[in-house]
């Protein structure tokens, strides 16, 4: 495992690490299951683990550091979970999310701190991996529209807070990805998007503070829901948004570019 700090990254031997040609290198790495938080797909994958955007609300740092102690969420490379795509079967249900991968849900696979060399190893097996339908998500957006998208890879970036919207919008009007969205979650305030027609899909939710769910005003949600029905944009609620009862039920709309859509009773 390599590890990187915030003041310098040296990548020199990296590139040795992220090179396996062999199938049968990498052991028994499979993709994980995710949890009901995060239904939207059914499992994770965390080649690159670690982040330094320090959020006040981030999940991933409390479990990161509750195994790993202080160091748990130091940036970190582990190229043996590169072979995760090639050995974990495909399930053979008919949900539509059964072939999603969250990627890098432990992580930030975008910031600044993260050597590029790592970016196109974990890219590298996904364009590999047509099979499996990977979601990337970051709050550095910037970096998204330098990259060459695989056919299989739908892109986002967090807005929680109106401040991110303008970076937001310039980075995906220049990604070329077959879906391209926006994770508004946790939903802090008010969020108007100026260009709502770049996106395909828009997911909200609350905020998670351990077991309590610190929910969104009703009138930010309609906010971006009405945005997104304006330009045919796919809607999905997470489990931990509190529905109001008109909707009999929380919305899992696919993005528009999938035709597909379900409605979960709440």
């Amino acid at each position: 495992m390599k590890t990187i700090d915030r003041q310098a990254v040296d990548t020199s031997n990296v590139i040795r690490d992220v090179t396996p040609n062999r199938p049968s290198e990498g052991g028994k790495s499979l993709f994980n299951r995710t949890n009901e938080n995060i239904d939207w797909a059914w499992w994770s994958w965390n080649p690159v683990t670690g982040c330094l955007n320090n959020c006040p609300y981030c999940y991933a740092r409390g479990i990161a550091t509750r195994f790993g102690g202080s160091a748990g969420f130091v940036p970190a490379f582990h190229p043996e979970r590169l072979f995760a795509p090639i050995n974990t079967p495909v399930p053979k249900s008919v949900s539509p999310w059964s072939r999603s991968v969250f990627v890098c849900s432990m992580a930030d696979l975008f910031g600044d701190w993260v050597p590029q060399e790592w970016i196109d190893a974990v890219l590298e097996r996904v364009r590999a991996a047509q099979q499996w339908t990977f979601i990337f998500l970051t709050k550095n957006p910037k970096r998204l529209p330098t990259i060459t998208w695989p056919d299989n890879a739908w892109v986002g970036a967090t807005v929680d807070v109106q401040a991110r919207v303008q970076a937001t919008e310039e980075a995906l009007a220049a990604v070329r990805a077959c879906v391209r969205f926006v994770s508004c979650e946790p939903l802090q305030e008010r969020v108007v998007f100026t260009r709502p027609e770049l996106l395909d899909w828009l997911i909200v939710g609350a905020k998670s503070i351990g077991g309590r769910k610190v929910q969104p005003e009703w009138a930010w949600v309609e906010t971006l829901t009405s945005q997104a029905r304006s330009v045919g944009a796919g809607v999905y609620m997470k489990p931990n948004l509190v529905v109001e009862p008109h909707l009999d039920g929380r919305l899992t709309q696919l993005p528009r570019s999938i035709s597909t859509t379900v409605t979960i009773a709440s």
